[in-house]
């Protein structure tokens, strides 16, 4: 998936950026006991109150669930996080994570398979606990340096690889569909 093409089709429509909506469905897909193309269209409409549906909106949602599905199918710990690319500046990437992260956390408390939060085991609500604290993470205050270049780097992996055991446990046997 192309960040920089999805975000800007979504934006142009519903002022939401590319990452966020990619965490948002990864969060529901996780939260939630069946997940396929209509439940995710299903939930952008109820939640973004989305009137009409242009031709372009319609195919990044479906690219975005098609290929985060494809992921998932594949190995749910080689998901990739749809974020800016490498050539973008550090703090656009960091605030793209930061949105991600929302985006994931907002969906996960949508769904219904999570009911009583205090009965997941403690890795699942650290994992949690930690991507809430980089959706808080403040971007203006990055540097472009090597360090935060790694740290950054470093962020991104533990939030792909936290989410991808999340949805490894908590998703359904089935896999998702790709009508």
């Amino acid at each position: 998936m192309d960040y920089a093409q999805i975000d800007a089709t979504l934006k142009a429509s519903l002022r939401e950026d590319a990452s966020f909506l990619h965490g948002f469905w990864h969060g529901l897909n996780a939260g939630n006991d069946s997940w396929d193309l209509k439940a995710w269209l299903d939930a952008l409409v109820a939640e973004f109150a989305i009137s009409s549906m242009p031709a372009q909106l319609l195919k990044a949602f479906q690219d975005i669930h098609v290929t985060s599905s494809e992921q998932l199918a594949e190995d749910p710990l080689s998901i990739s996080l749809l974020l800016p690319s490498d050539d973008d500046s550090l703090s656009l990437r960091a605030y793209a994570l930061q949105q991600w992260c929302q985006g994931y956390l907002y969906g996960l408390g949508l769904g219904n398979r999570i009911t009583n939060w205090k009965t997941l085991p403690n890795e699942f609500r650290e994992w949690i606990e930690d991507i809430t604290h980089i959706s808080q993470l403040d971007e203006t205050a990055i540097q472009d340096t090597n360090e935060e270049e790694s740290d950054f780097f470093d962020l991104s992996e533990y939030v792909r690889l936290a989410v991808g055991h999340i949805a490894e446990h908590l998703t359904p046997t089935t896999k998702p569909t790709l009508h």
